[in-house]
């Protein structure tokens, strides 16, 4: 059991007297090792959380949780039967038809490679992310199939009367009287969308479903049949379900599997940061380690005469795993409190170094997203703060068994 002079004690050589600012120095830098480790852990493990929450959420607000196409990559004919049939399996279920192809963009001043996508207008309330930032006005013009909708990034990039009318070159080519030629076709920009990533807002560009058909000579079949869910934890299950409805030649599969690269990547850079960055606390842990024999070595004296006065091995240890524990401890919470104090203001540091340094420190074209997100997960902090103290603990038991082994009788002969 610990008792109060243990305490006492402890406290003593932990806020040592003014001879002993070296000392005092030691233990500060122990309390910030530790908690710089602690502090960094915090905010890395948090914007990789909020790097992977938002890049799911922003691509399931513009794409379908499972998506469904032939093997063999042909168009998929009768889509209404199908897409009626997959919808009278659950309420929970919305099946959408889609057409993806890629185009040439054309004006006066401007021209790029860019992503078109046909959809019903009645299939965009599904997509959260576009229906939130679509005007009402758009949204109309784009239900009488008046025009296209382009990503906010791609109409800054036009000027002009470019922001009026673009010109789309399909890679399908149309019989005429002087033979083959590239189709293409005039259309009247109605609106735009932002999504917040960046190759979305630069290279999309969404037209009605039927527009896009007549475009590119297709009017009876569709590309793919997105499926949204209200609940997608139970994905895998809904899969196996489809499965068993569809023929074999239909191909389902699901967002995660669409996106691998991109997710594993996130996953395998969090875990690897997780690792480095435990190493930040486990050198804190050798630095505890370092201080503590020191103060040993310096304290042998002191020691030496709490032995005659009869103070015991067993309180000598606990005394000095007490003032390890004291400086893990204190600085675990100084760690915590930063780090999540630093998270919570951390786009509004960032905006404040990027004035500072005249740059961007974020660039969306590399990182996808304009302000870094951030999701602080307390069962994560919890683990952290644990192996903190734990590597603390650790760090106290080698320093404190050999205070506990610190004979009277040979300082006596030493001196």
């Amino acid at each position: 059991m610990i008792t109060f002079f243990d305490f006492w004690v402890s406290k003593r050589y932990l806020f040592p007297k003014t001879k002993d600012s070296f000392f005092s120095l030691i233990t500060i830098l122990s309390f910030l090792g530790i908690s710089l480790g602690v502090a960094t852990l915090i905010i890395v493990m948090s914007v990789m959380n909020g790097f992977r929450e938002e890049l799911t959420n922003k691509v399931l607000g513009i794409n379908g949780h499972i998506k469904i196409q032939l093997y063999n990559s042909s168009k998929i004919t009768k889509y209404e039967s199908i897409v009626n049939s997959l919808n009278n399996i659950s309420n929970e279920l919305d099946a959408q038809p889609v057409i993806i192809t890629q185009s040439l963009l054309s004006t006066k001043n401007f021209s790029s490679g860019v992503m078109l996508k046909g959809l019903k207008t009645k299939d965009i309330s599904n997509r959260k992310l576009l229906k939130q930032k679509i005007s009402d006005e758009s949204f109309k013009k784009f239900d009488n199939n008046e025009g296209v909708l382009v990503g906010k990034k791609l109409f800054q990039r036009l000027s002009g009367e470019d922001r009026k009318y673009i010109k789309l070159i399909s890679s399908k080519q149309i019989e005429t009287p002087f033979g083959r030629i590239l189709n293409s076709q005039d259309f009247k920009i109605i609106g735009t969308f932002e999504t917040g990533m960046y190759d979305y807002d630069l290279n999309l560009i969404i037209l009605p479903l039927n527009l896009l058909q007549k475009f590119l000579n297709e009017e009876t079949s569709v590309h793919s049949i997105e499926v949204f869910m209200n609940d997608f934890d139970n994905i895998e299950k809904t899969i196996e379900d489809l499965n068993t409805i569809l023929p074999d030649y239909f191909s389902i599969v699901d967002w995660r599997r669409l996106n691998p690269t991109l997710f594993n990547a996130i996953a395998v850079e969090r875990n690897v940061m997780f690792i480095i960055l435990l190493l930040i606390i486990v050198v804190a842990a050798f630095n505890l380690i370092s201080s503590l024999i020191m103060l040993v070595n310096n304290k042998k004296k002191d020691i030496g005469i709490l032995r005659t006065l009869g103070v015991s091995k067993t309180q000598l240890l606990k005394i000095f795993i007490l003032n390890g524990f004291f400086i893990g401890f204190i600085g675990t919470v100084l760690g915590l409190v930063l780090g999540i104090l630093f998270c919570q203001n951390i786009n509004q540091i960032k905006d404040f170094f990027e004035l500072f340094m005249d740059s961007d420190l974020f660039s969306e074209e590399i990182y996808f997203f304009s302000q870094l997100p951030i999701i602080i997960d307390f069962k994560e902090i919890i683990l952290i703060v644990i192996i903190s103290l734990l590597l603390s603990f650790v760090a106290t038991i080698y320093p404190a068994y050999k205070a506990s082994k610190v004979e009277p009788i040979h300082l006596i002969k030493w001196e």
